[in-house]
């Protein structure tokens, strides 16, 4: 006898299998958090509408699972870098995006479903100069960003309290926190559920192209094929397997957690070199993510693998920068694949008739995904 499905011979649908595939009218393929959240929306939008999300991974293995659950706007020096890659108006405008799109997700779901712990975000610097270059900035910042956080987001902090090897000085944002990804995904897919939206993961599209009718047909490697009407891809970093053309590449972002550590003397959520080093607390734990800045063209890769430098890296700066003196050792650890391109902007657009794009987070699903899905259900009529 087979000891898994997978080992069964491969036989042709059943005749109720072909009538069900024939229900759907908006096929969404991508079921994280983007691809979850746009299905609300268009649910919400037509409800006799048959929704769909399709995902390629199992449960509980998409990318939205593999985040570090981060609920961030970008540092002062993030929004530095991006105004120096693109504009000042265009550093601002993802800043707005990305804080309205979070204050969208903790109004809908509520912070106790999100696991929302209002700890607020550090931006933490290896050298005095380093420190000042960005904190000389934070005056203009700031007048630029009260029309959108309310209050003056960036206070200058001393870093003693810490106890970290670090600049005497750093940035505290007071409105970020970070969230449990976990109840965050529970949450939103739970609704998409309740509204009658049907998920299906493990169905990888293998191919897909219009059809005479204006419709959309999907190949899936499991053999099936299905038609939608109208077709919304969410695949963020995995989008060129399907759309060679859309710009943006993969990136790769290594996470380790350590051990509990009683005597940790800080809590919340922190980053380092422009955003590139990310740290938060689990407890007494503390998860460091990032470093790809070290070697991009390696971690631009859909394969989760384990960079050797980027991990000695990430353990380096543990041992001698976040918490010298503290025993630990790493317990967990494992890796996401983020979209990046040469705008931070995510890109939300229709592509062709019927088919549309929500694709290239830019390291910021969780901060993008509701104002994204609103973007999405405006194009859809």
């Amino acid at each position: 006898m087979p000891k898994n499905f997978q080992s069964l011979p491969p036989s042709e649908p059943s005749f109720w299998v072909k009538r069900h595939l024939e229900r759907a009218d908006i096929v969404i393929v991508g079921g994280g958090l983007v691809g979850l959240l746009t299905s609300i929306r268009l649910k919400e939008k037509f409800p006799k509408r048959e929704v769909w999300v399709l995902d390629q991974s199992p449960f509980l293995w998409s990318a939205s699972w593999r985040n570090a659950g981060f609920a961030c706007y970008g540092s002062a020096g993030e929004l530095i870098d991006e105004a120096r890659r693109s504009s000042r108006s265009q550093a601002l405008e993802l800043y707005r995006r990305r804080f309205e799109g979070l204050v969208s997700l903790r109004e809908e779901f509520g912070d106790a479903a999100l696991g929302f712990e209002a700890s607020g975000g550090w931006e933490l610097f290896q050298t005095e100069a380093e420190a000042q270059s960005v904190i000389q900035t934070l005056d203009e910042w700031n007048q630029d960003l009260k029309s959108v956080s309310g209050i003056s987001p960036f206070q200058i902090r001393s870093s003693q309290s810490l106890g970290m090897r670090i600049a005497s000085q750093a940035i505290f944002a007071s409105q970020e926190g970070a969230i449990q990804s976990h109840l965050l995904l529970r949450s939103v897919r739970n609704k998409a559920l309740s509204l009658g939206v049907e998920c299906y993961e493990g169905q990888a599209v293998s191919h897909l192209e219009p059809t005479e009718s204006q419709s959309w047909m999907l190949e899936l490697e499991s053999g099936l094929s299905l038609k939608a009407r109208e077709l919304v891809l969410c695949t963020n970093a995995y989008t060129r397997l399907l759309q060679e053309e859309v710009d943006l590449k993969p990136a790769r972002g290594q996470i380790l957690v350590t051990s509990a550590m009683p005597e940790l003397p800080f809590r919340g959520i922190f980053h380092a070199d422009q955003g590139y080093l990310y740290a938060r607390t689990l407890g007494t734990r503390l998860l460091l993510g990032g470093g790809r800045n070290l070697d991009f063209a390696e971690e631009e890769t859909l394969h989760s693998e384990e960079n050797t430098a980027i991990r000695n890296h990430l353990l380096n700066y543990l041992k001698e920068v976040l918490v010298p003196g503290q025993e630990f050792s790493i317990q967990e650890q494992w890796s996401g694949i983020m979209a990046m391109g040469e705008s931070r902007e995510p890109i939300v657009k229709q592509s062709a008739p019927g088919f549309y794009l929500a694709v290239r987070m830019g390291g910021m699903g969780v901060a993008l995904s509701s104002e994204v899905a609103q973007g999405v259900s405006r194009l859809l009529s």
